[in-house]
């Protein structure tokens, strides 16, 4: 087991692992006190070797698999790792002795600290801590033969210090860091007692003392883990858990903030609305088609227009997943309904994304006299977007054994039995990558293409850096291939008309400089001049219609 599942090392910048699953607030303390861990992790003082050193060669394959945001990565992860931990549990259980001498020499004790009462606040309040710290830990020791009884208590015990007091009938409030320590296990617990034990005691605790809790920390756990909560619920089911997520997340709270004044503090706390950007691709795994339709999309929406760039960043890996799970067969009516379905549901996404990312009237041209209204960062959200779904179109046509998470072997083995689930930017049927091509050649394509004479610099390059990106079918298309050569023409001109003498210059405040401010020497379309640049062995010959 412990050579099967990762220990963060896959994706240093987020929590995965064995680790976040059972302890999930130890990360942080751990990376402080560890030193051989900070030294591996920190970056090391820059050299002028370090500063010169070519960047390692990546195959096409690699160059795919970093194309995927780290965040989509910590999540499958993170997901394997619990299916694995639950898998094992069930293959291997412990010693029926060690099990039982757990229960009759320690688990009395263990459970006497989420009541303890010493008179002082706060050390009752520590040591309830200490229990909800290690709590999903012993519930993977004894198991859901084990939790009627001493377990379950103990579980109600740290959520509602009164449960069980005959003349108290009120709940308490727990300690703030004993919530936040359960909020960030919940689902774990939930997954190692199975769906029936979830449904009946797990659940219907999260709705009642988590769901709509005020405190951040509460709240981001709560989202962030939320699809793998639902999982557990018959698809039957999860409407009404569905409607209470979504009022939640489009509440004064969360999305509703963005409404109110500028001098609400809410508005600034735009982390938690990057939380629910980043938990969209594995809920849209899970949910059918109309669940998606009712509840998903007017989120998503929102979230791709957030002042907040980041937030729109990560919300744009949704699409693709949307615009999967709109595809007929996916619908699960008769055919003639379903494609009709399918058809009004895909135009709408399409329509919204032209009009509102890009400004778009019915029948305008990118930066013609009925051109587009929005800012230049909205152009290449766009474009982004195409991108992602070429992503989704490439990541589909590889074989199971070229997936990313592949490198996994052991884990994915032990994960399987119980991971029956779509994921994220895996393999598509012959059905969903017809349609989601159909939609990427024929609707979203079109406009990104008009980019390729757009006045602003970096969005010409993003619109040349996405073409790259493309299946290999839609790139040899004549269409494509001649905006990507054009662009790439251009490039290598203005490069070659720099003659490799001067460095690019950094100017970090400069309104066209990318995400390093370095300001590439390609010029705006209408800057009034044109030049040729010929190469001719090492001589390059420009000639200018005007005076530059």
């Amino acid at each position: 087991l412990n050579s099967a599942l990762p220990t963060g090392e896959a994706v240093p910048t987020e929590h995965t692992g064995i680790g976040s699953q059972f302890f999930p607030h130890a990360s942080s303390m751990v990376s402080r006190l560890n030193s051989s861990a900070s030294a591996a992790t920190s970056s090391p003082t820059p050299t002028p070797a370090t500063l010169n050193a070519p960047e390692p060669t990546l195959t096409e394959m690699e160059e795919l698999h970093r194309s995927l945001p780290l965040f989509l990565r910590a999540n499958r992860v993170s997901y394997l790792s619990l299916k694995s931990v639950v898998a094992h549990r069930s293959s291997h259980p412990p010693d029926p002795e060690d099990v039982e001498a757990m229960k009759t020499q320690l688990l009395s004790h263990f459970v006497s600290l989420a009541k303890v009462n010493t008179g002082d606040e706060n050390t009752d309040a520590e040591m309830r801590v200490y229990c909800a710290y290690s709590y999903p830990a012993v519930v993977l020791l004894l198991g859901p033969d084990n939790w009627q009884g001493e377990l379950k208590e103990c579980f109600m015990r740290l959520v509602n210090p009164n449960y069980g007091k005959p003349d108290v009938d009120e709940p308490a409030l727990p300690p703030l860091p004993v919530k936040r320590c359960l909020a960030s296990s919940l689902h774990t617990v939930a997954h190692i007692l199975g769906p029936e034990i979830a449904l009946a005691d797990i659940l219907p605790v999260f709705k009642e003392y988590f769901f709509r809790d005020t405190d951040d920390s509460v709240r981001l756990n709560v989202i962030r883990n939320f699809p793998w909560l639902l999982s557990l619920h018959p698809p039957a089911m999860r409407n009404d858990f569905l409607g209470m997520w979504s009022e939640i997340v489009e509440g004064e709270d969360l999305l509703g903030a963005r409404k109110r004044s500028a001098t609400n503090p809410m508005l600034l706390n735009w982390r938690q609305r990057d939380y629910v950007s980043r938990s969209l691709p594995d809920l849209l795994s899970v949910l059918s088609p109309v669940q998606v339709h009712r509840f998903v999309w007017p989120i998503l929406q929102t979230l791709l227009v957030d002042t907040v760039s980041l937030v729109g960043e990560d919300a744009e890996w949704s699409i693709p997943l949307l615009l999967r799970a709109y595809c007929a067969e996916n619908v699960g009516t008769e055919a003639a309904s379903a494609k009709r379905w399918s058809a009004e549901k895909c135009q709408e996404v399409i329509a919204w994304l032209k009009e509102t990312i890009l400004g778009l009237s019915k029948g305008s041209k990118v930066n013609g006299e009925n051109g587009i209204t929005a800012k230049f960062g909205s152009r290449q959200l766009y474009c982004r977007i195409c991108a992602s779904v070429a992503l989704a179109l490439r990541f589909g046509d590889l074989e199971r054994h070229q997936q990313w998470d592949m490198k996994y072997p052991a884990m994915l083995k032990l994960a399987a039995s119980s991971d029956k689930t779509y994921s994220p930017y895996q393999t598509l049927n012959p059905a969903e990558r017809k349609h989601l091509r159909r939609l990427l050649v024929y609707d979203l394509l079109p406009p990104a293409l008009d980019m390729k004479d757009d006045r602003v610099t970096n969005v010409r390059l993003t619109l040349m850096k996405i073409l790259k990106q493309m299946p290999a079918d839609i790139k040899d298309l004549a269409s494509v291939s001649e905006v990507l050569q054009e662009l790439e023409d251009e490039v290598e001109t203005w490069e070659s008309f720099n003659g490799g003498e001067q460095k690019p210059i950094r100017q970090p405040d400069h309104p066209n400089a990318n995400a390093g401010g370095v300001i590439v020497r390609m010029p705006p379309k209408d800057a009034g001049y044109k030049v040729k640049a010929v190469k001719s062995g090492e001589e390059h010959i420009s000639e200018s219609r005007a005076a530059i």
